[in-house]
């Protein structure tokens, strides 16, 4: 299968480098400790690709992320509890929003430059 090109959604999900899908773009995969989970590498280790666009890229993309979470929590907490003012269960859904940003925060930041670089720099077959 290493002579077939990688797939895009595993490639993306993993955080490999969107030129080759192979090299990583985070110096360490795991996001702990939280101080350095957002460190990306220079140049991708297999095609040298330059992934360091500018400092703060990707910003945007992880408030569109939070939205989604809570779209998705408002759904699924209508589902099985229902919304309602009455009982106020609309502030314990928004609660609930909350704390999952919060605990989604460093995926969803990850997810979030990993995607722009996806959108911005684009696949080549040959590497």
């Amino acid at each position: 299968m290493s002579s077939k090109n990688p797939l895009l959604i595993p490639s993306l999900l993993t955080e490999k480098c969107p030129k080759c899908r192979r090299g990583n773009i985070f110096t360490q995969k795991s996001i702990f400790p939280l101080n350095t989970c957002l460190q990306v590498n220079e140049y991708c280790g297999h095609c040298n690709q330059k992934i360091k666009v500018e400092n703060n890229y990707g910003q945007g993309m992880n408030f569109v992320f939070i939205v989604i979470v809570f779209i998705v929590t408002a759904i699924i907490y209508s589902l099985t509890l229902g919304l309602s003012f009455k009982d106020n269960s609309i502030f314990y859904y928004l609660g609930v929003g909350i704390i999952l940003s919060l605990l989604l925060q460093p995926w969803l930041m990850r997810l979030s430059r990993v995607l722009f670089l996806y959108l911005v720099i684009p696949f080549d077959k040959t590497k």
